[in-house]
């Protein structure tokens, strides 16, 4: 009985972690992304980056004082340089304020090509000043 219970607990984390690296579909995830502002607005968020090209994950930006608040939904992202760069575009939610971005948006909409490193890298911020973001590889 106990190495029945040990064989199930065993098939039961397998299946878990399966779903997990699967969560996009069919498609494994290839990278995973973070993003946070180093001044105001405040913006922070990140998710995994899929191999079919699809991505999920948000971001959340309070401007104005908290006058204005935004969510990104990540959606899809591309390879500017094949392992080395990379693009992520988003739906753009407008949760209070008036609308300060259009309906969706890229990095690349901003003249900004996120690097593959595994290591925040501090980037111009399409939302303010400085920003960190970290691209790191699934495997």
């Amino acid at each position: 009985m106990r190495k029945f219970v040990l064989v199930l607990m065993v098939l039961v984390l397998a299946a878990v972690m399966t779903t997990v690296a699967f969560a996009g579909g069919n498609s494994p995830v290839q990278y995973t992304f973070t993003f946070t502002d180093l001044g105001q607005p405040g913006t922070h968020g990140g998710g995994p980056l899929y191999a079919d090209g699809s991505a999920d994950g948000r971001m959340t930006l309070s401007a104005m004082d908290g006058q204005v608040i935004i969510q990104f939904q990540a959606t899809s992202w591309s390879e500017v340089v094949p392992g080395e760069a990379i693009d992520i575009c988003f739906d753009v939610y407008q949760i209070k304020g008036p609308p300060i971005f259009p309906p969706t948006f890229c990095f690349s909409d901003a003249g900004i090509v996120l690097p593959v490193s595994g290591t925040p890298i501090r980037i111009t911020n399409p939302f303010a000043d400085e920003a960190v973001i970290r691209v790191t590889p699934a495997n």
